[in-house]
């Protein structure tokens, strides 16, 4: 039984904080043939899917939910609410990196948090875990960027979901979400592995942290498809780890997408 972090433990947490901050928010361009090599791995443990659907590659996460967007809701004109949250579900259904991720999270949940287990303490360690392992790794960035897509793309998707507003918020609830930035796990999932000794399986962590590694920002995997982006080109960020700099974007992507801010506040945004 886990209850508390040793102090050895608790001093551990900054390198793997420091080593999957590092893969996060890494500016390398994606290698994409590589990339594929794994997803192949993945696809081979769960053959019951199906083969590997489409993938397709965007420079950046604008450019990415845009084209998420128009391929979920291309065939949505003229059907009523209920065959259009049929569809978000279809869309929805585990494939590939997602289960391996599910797989991992669902087993980890449970090894930390055995019935007996004093309910607050068992709080306490998980919150200390996801706030130095998932947080601070790079998902306050990451959340940013998520509701500013969000805010500039609800209106398009809502003039294509007008006549079905039940299918509208069914999708804005479980499609577009912002756990769709995988690699921010990966943290917690190795140190859990390797100072905790959370019993896993080990072929699931060996492809899930390769694609965590090789992926990039945003990984949106969906049975018809995976729509891919690619990495920024620049990331600037202060001595707290916030988006900033002056007179330029803090974050850049190569097809234009970026965001000026100030210590974490975003000011300004340029589109492609």
């Amino acid at each position: 039984m886990i209850t508390k972090l040793t102090p050895q433990q608790q001093e551990l947490i900054a390198s793997y904080q420091r080593k999957w901050r590092a893969i996060s928010l890494s500016t390398e361009r994606i290698d994409r043939k590589q990339l594929l090599a794994v997803l192949e791995e993945v696809y081979s443990l769960y053959p019951e899917g199906g083969p590997m659907p489409e993938v397709i590659f965007f420079e950046s996460p604008y450019g990415a939910f845009s084209a998420e967007l128009i391929l979920a809701t291309a065939n949505f004109n003229g059907l009523t609410d209920d065959e259009v949250i049929n569809e978000v579900a279809s869309l929805q259904t585990l494939r590939g990196e997602g289960q391996v991720r599910t797989d991992l999270w669902f087993d980890l949940h449970t090894y930390l948090s055995p019935i007996e287990l004093n309910p607050q303490i068992n709080q306490e360690l998980w919150e200390v875990l996801t706030k130095n392992l998932v947080d601070e790794v790079g998902m306050t960035i990451h959340k940013q960027l998520w509701k500013i897509l969000w805010n500039c793309l609800t209106e398009r998707l809502w003039s294509e979901l007008k006549d079905t507003p039940n299918a509208y918020y069914r999708f804005y609830d479980n499609f577009i979400d912002l756990d769709s930035e995988w690699a921010s796990y990966a943290g917690l999932f190795d140190f859990c592995i390797n100072e905790l000794s959370y019993q896993h399986d080990q072929e699931q962590w060996n492809v899930y942290q390769a694609v965590c590694s090789e992926c990039g920002w945003w990984f949106l995997p969906s049975p018809r498809h995976y729509i891919i982006c690619d990495r920024p080109t620049k990331l600037l960020l202060d001595d707290r780890g916030k988006l900033h700099t002056d007179g330029e974007p803090a974050i850049q992507f190569a097809d234009g997408f970026g965001v000026y801010a100030r210590h974490g506040e975003i000011y300004s945004i340029c589109f492609p």
